[in-house]
Parts: structure tokens; C-alpha cells; sequence
């Protein structure tokens, strides 16, 4: 167990998807339509061709096969017609429910999670990401360990030995407890290198563009700061939290901060995971929430991203929602939005229409007014110290050490000139 516990196959191109979905009394066959959908998005994401798919009338979830004996064998049936070799459920399986479906089906089955996981183990890049992909698919995993063979689950004993010895469940188990305790160790280390890099950009101005998966944040990100950030129509394309420059008009630089999707269903133990990036969300002051307009449930993708912020614990953010993609909608229906959104901004951050305003808002939330700051200064700098004076309001001096510290106010147009006085470190006191 010296490496990772989770290896994640590739897909090859002859894996055939057929997706299964349950409406239940509360829900609708419309809204089930629409959930599938993006289970067919998640399915070629991970690089599956979708061959089929179904939506269950039901009053209750069967508790021993999730659709219930009679439907798993028509979907058999189903499923070697069509010849399909995978089944994707649009929906947390207990273990019992998966062990029961695979006696019938005799077919390959996933759920929504081991999906969305294995997404995310084929587009994390960096360290931390594959770490917090692989300790949230441990943590699926764990209580869905099974005995694989039967003659290692019998209890082996030994001349000498007080008692039965471990089957091979309660090894994989052990195993498994332990690789977890190790990744957690090497994310509490990657936590402290991550909160120096955020102390070092404390003062700065900082905004976490947030949204459900390819709303199109990386894409905003690159329209506002002329980056060229990795930009693809999949779901989940950014796993890890990626920080940007955009230098104001006031020459002021303001942070930005790209972060992974949200999805309905989004599993709780992958958000536990990612609590690095989540901090990463938590410093901001400010939160773009992208919106895709061009998606029929745009607003109950809203309500989902919304409640997941709502998790993290920055009681004084400010959101601007920026509904995105409208050269992909009628414009009345961008204006009945709009009605709905008064404060909200619409942009297409493809073809650029609309970024200045978001620009403008942006910089109105920071540099609307005068800033509080405080200057540090090399104490022998007094040519530099009488200037930083003369563009503070109110200004105080003390000195830390061999550095000279002014605190005071700054008319927000003249910020870029107090930028670039040398050797000057500025935090701004939001």
C-alpha cells in the first residue's frame, strides 16, 4: 500500500452506457428528462458512448435492487439487446442494492458517485487534487468492500494463536484505513503551504468565480484577465483552484480565483475532500456566481450552488450573478431574466459582450470609494515615505522593526500610484 489505493481504468472505446433514472411521485418525467441528460454529459465526459436509457415510474425506491426484480431483468434483456455493457444509475446505490442488481444484470454497474469520481480521477492534474480525489473515492469505497475470493474469506488460524486470524475483508479494510490516514497527513501539509500562499495575498482584493460545472467560470476568467486557462465543453474540466490577475483601471490588481464546478447530487464526502479548495472560495470577498442561461433548469442550478456556498464559512461575502452564454439565447428570454434579476449582469464571456460591465462591477465593489490601507516602507526611504504621506488620508506612522508603517485612507483613483512606489508592500483593509 505504498501508492495509491485507487487506480482508475481507462475506458475503452467500446464501453457501452445505458442510464438508468427513477421518478418518484414528488418529482416529474420532465425534470427526470433533464437529470438524465446530464447523466448522459457526465457518461461521455468520462469517455462512455451512451447506447440507451430509461426513467422508472415508481411510488417508493425498491430497498433490495433500487428499480426492483421485474424491471432489473427487463433491463437485462434491454441491455444484451442493445448489446451495452455498463449500467450508469442516476443515483447513490446502497451496497446491498448494487450487490443484488449485479446477481440479476450480470453487467458492470456504476452510480452517479463512482461516475462523478471517476471524473474527477481523470482530470486531476496537481498533487492535491489527486489526493482529494482519491481519499473521497476511499471513502466511497470503504463501505462497499467486498469479499473477492471465497477461499481467502475463511478464517485462517494458527499453532499458538489465541484466536482466528483476518479474513481478506478486514485486511482491505485495514489497508484502507491506513492509506486514508496517510493522505490526510500529506493534505494537512498541503493546507499549511496553501495558507502561507494565502497569507501572502492577504490585502489584496480577491474573487472567487463560483458556478455550477461548465457554466463557462474558466472561460469568464480568461475574457477578464486575458489568460489562457485551459478551457473544454466537459463537465468538471477544472478540478483545481487556479488565481489570475486583473490589473483595474486604477491600476489597483484584484485577484481571481477559478474553482471546480458544483453538480446536483455533488457527493459529501468529495466536498469533505476538497476542503483545500473550499478555503481556497472561504478568502474571497467577493463571489461571481456563473450562471449558464442556456440551460432549460438554469435557476434550480442556481439554488444548488447557492446552498453548497452556503456550507462555507464566509458570512460577508457580497455576490454578483453573471448569467453567461446569452449569443446562445433568444433575447427575450434574456430580458424576462433580467426582469426576474434586476442586479444581475449577462454576459457572453465566449464572444466578450458584456465583460466591461462585469469589469465595472467589480471594480465599483472594491474602488468605490476611498480605501483604507497600510503601507510598509523601508524606514531609510524618506523620499518614498514623504510620498506614500502625501496620497494618505489621515495618515499615522509607526515602525516595525527596520520598516516604517502607515496607515490611512487612499482616494480610489490614485491607488495605481501608490502601487507603484518601490519597495512599497500595500494591504489593503477591506
Amino acid at each position: 500500500m505504498t501508492r495509491g489505493f485507487i487506480v482508475t481504468p481507462p475506458h475503452p472505446p467500446e464501453e457501452r452506457a445505458y442510464l438508468v433514472g427513477v421518478s418518484l411521485p414528488n418529482s416529474s418525467f420532465a425534470r427526470e428528462r433533464e437529470y438524465l441528460d446530464e447523466l448522459e454529459q457526465l457518461a461521455r465526459t468520462a469517455g462512455a458512448e451512451v447506447v440507451g436509457k430509461t426513467i422508472q415510474g415508481r411510488t417508493r425506491i425498491d430497498g433490495a435492487t433500487y428499480i426492483g426484480p421485474g424491471k432489473a431483468h427487463a433491463l437485462k434483456e434491454e441491455c444484451e439487446r442493445l448489446n451495452a455493457n455498463l449500467i450508469i444509475f442516476d443515483c447513490d446505490l446502497t451496497p446491498a442494492q448494487a450487490r443484488n442488481l449485479e446477481k440479476i444484470l450480470n453487467i458492470n454497474l456504476i452510480d452517479r458517485t463512482e461516475l462523478i469520481l471517476d471524473i474527477f480521477a481523470r482530470h486531476a492534474k496537481t498533487m492535491q487534487a489527486k489526493i482529494q480525489v482519491e481519499l473521497a473515492q476511499l471513502t466511497y469505497t470503504l463501505p462497499r468492500l467486498r469479499k473477492l475470493w471465497d477461499h481467502l474469506s475463511r478464517q485462517v488460524g494458527g499453532i499458538g494463536t489465541r484466536g482466528p486470524g483476518e479474513t481478506q475483508l478486514e485486511v482491505d479494510r485495514r489497508r484502507v484505513y491506513q492509506r486514508m490516514s496517510h493522505l490526510k497527513k500529506q493534505l494537512r501539509k498541503i493546507s499549511r503551504r496553501r495558507d502561507t500562499l494565502r497569507r501572502s495575498r492577504d490585502g489584496y482584493p480577491t474573487v472567487a468565480i463560483v458556478g455550477y460545472t461548465n457554466a463557462g467560470k474558466s472561460t469568464l476568467l480568461n475574457a477578464l484577465t486575458g489568460a489562457r486557462t485551459l478551457v473544454e465543453n466537459q463537465l468538471f474540466a477544472t478540478l483545481d483552484t487556479l488565481t489570475r490577475r486583473l490589473i483595474a483601471r486604477n491600476h489597483a490588481p484584484v485577484l481571481l480565483v477559478d474553482t471546480v464546478g458544483f453538480i446536483r447530487k455533488l457527493p459529501h464526502h468529495l466536498v469533505d475532500s476538497f476542503k483545500a479548495t473550499m478555503d481556497d472560495i472561504a478568502q474571497a470577498r467577493l463571489y461571481l456566481h456563473v450562471v449558464d442561461l442556456s440551460r432549460h433548469g438554469y435557476q434550480e442550478q442556481m439554488e444548488i450552488v447557492d446552498a453548497t456556498l452556503r456550507g462555507i464559512e464566509n458570512p460577508t461575502v457580497e455576490t454578483i450573478h453573471v448569467f453567461n452564454k446569452i449569443d446562445r439565447v433568444d433575447p427575450v428570454f434574456v430580458e424576462a431574466a433580467a426582469e426576474r434579476f434586476p442586479e444581475a449582469l449577462f454576459t457572453s464571456a465566449a464572444t466578450h459582450d458584456g465583460i466591461d460591465e462585469v469589469k465595472n462591477r467589480i471594480e465599483k465593489f472594491f474602488f468605490g470609494k476611498n480605501l483604507a490601507v497600510e503601507v510598509e516602507i523601508p524606514a531609510v526611504d524618506g523620499k518614498s515615505i514623504a510620498k506614500i504621506g502625501s496620497l494618505l488620508h489621515n495618515a499615522t506612522r509607526s515602525f516595525r522593526g527596520d520598516r516604517c508603517v502607515l496607515k490611512g485612507t487612499v482616494d480610489a483613483g490614485k491607488v495605481g500610484r501608490l502601487e507603484r512606489v518601490a519597495g512599497a508592500k500595500i494591504r489593503y483593509m477591506f
